[in-house]
């Protein structure tokens, strides 16, 4: 349940979206002090996280899923509300900054739940 992002600068695009999260320019995601990402609306704050990593080689910008410590699973509720908001942020900030984006539909690296 990954969002993979096909781009030629990864970490570049990465420093984008953190620049526009501190920025307030991209709607209600909050980056937490070690890097991931939370939809900060009421509903969603903190009932999980995207983990960014870099696939150099595969020049892939990865972000997976992580479940809050105290949840058993995560639902098909909150998975599609996390993947829908970030790939609309994506797509309504950086379309010029990657060629491609994919949701999967089952765990992904880096995924952990």
């Amino acid at each position: 349940m990954a969002i993979i992002i096909y781009t030629d600068h990864p970490d570049l695009l990465l420093d984008k979206i953190y620049e526009a999260i501190e920025n307030k320019k991209a709607d209600k995601w909050v980056a937490t002090a070690d890097g991931y990402l939370t939809y900060g609306s009421l509903l969603w704050k903190n009932e999980a996280f995207f983990k960014p990593e870099i696939w150099v080689d595969d020049k892939q910008l990865r972000f997976g899923l992580i479940k809050r410590k105290d949840r058993k699973h995560i639902s098909t509720k909150l998975y599609t509300a996390f993947h829908t908001k970030l790939v609309e942020l994506l797509l309504s900030r950086f379309d010029r900054n990657f060629r491609n984006v994919t949701a999967t539909a089952a765990r992904t690296e880096p995924d952990r739940f």
